[in-house]
């Protein structure tokens, strides 16, 4: 069986950026690979009025996916905060709206240096993300949807992932506000060691991935997805299995 993949980019990315990504799972027996519909735009929306539209884009594309893949769970791919927007939308209840959390899409779950402690981080400036982290940590902490939904974070601790010179200081200057004041600590040059994984999930820490498109080994570079693409699908094949238990259980 060859899953569907749905990409969740992340912050202030299009989704050619996951073009590349979508190519190397393809070649590596994914089925179909979809790219959710987020654009600049949408975080920017975000900032302003919360997560609750973008949880509805993502939840839409993970609906999408699944009928494109003949109603079989699938496989979300969260990128950096595309796996927040992702953890809201399968939730069991929403952020903001009346729609059902799209759980039962999904067969696994992958993040890819995704913030997840972010509401835990030191941070002098507060905003729609750490609102949305919190919302996560109380409504549906850790690996909340498992064993239906498996869960794979992949983090890097990586003590020189930052760029140097003038880049790496622009880079350190932006995303000190969007994460905060950790984001230079050992991780993948953006998202600290320490927030990227969850509790009950199946963990990956790497020592040499960074967080970006720009420069080598960022997570879905040709090296570092060989790493983590088969345990994804491994998770993702248990999951199903276990459904099929225990719909037989249920009758």
């Amino acid at each position: 069986m060859q899953p569907t993949v749905l990409i969740v980019g992340g912050f202030l990315t299009v989704p050619a950026n996951y073009w590349p990504l979508r190519r190397r799972l393809l070649r590596r027996g994914a089925g179909k690979v979809l790219i959710a519909p987020l654009w600049p735009i949408d975080w920017a929306l975000a900032g302003i009025v919360g997560f609750g539209p973008m949880t509805a884009r993502t939840r839409n594309a993970i609906s999408r996916a699944e009928r494109l893949g003949g109603g079989e769970p699938i496989i979300v791919v969260g990128h950096s905060g595309g796996g927040i927007a992702a953890r809201l939308a399968i939730a069991p209840r929403p952020l903001r709206g009346k729609w059902r959390g799209a759980g039962e899409a999904v067969g696994c779950l992958v993040t890819l240096g995704t913030p997840h402690s972010l509401a835990r981080l030191r941070n002098r400036h507060r905003h729609a993300g750490h609102a949305a982290a919190a919302f996560l940590d109380r409504e549906s902490p850790g690996a909340h949807l498992a064993p239906r939904t498996a869960y794979l974070t992949v983090g890097s601790n990586y003590p020189r992932a930052g760029f140097t010179g003038l880049v790496g200081r622009v880079a350190h200057e932006l995303f000190s506000v969007i994460v905060g004041d950790d984001t230079g600590n050992p991780g993948d040059g953006i998202v600290p060691f320490s927030a990227v994984h969850l509790d009950g999930a199946r963990q990956l820490t790497f020592e040499d991935a960074r967080h970006g498109h720009i420069g080598a080994n960022w997570y879905g570079s040709e090296a570092i997805v060989d790493r983590w693409w088969p345990e994804a699908v491994g998770l993702w094949r248990d999951a199903l299995e276990t459904r099929r238990e225990m719909s037989v259980l249920t009758g």
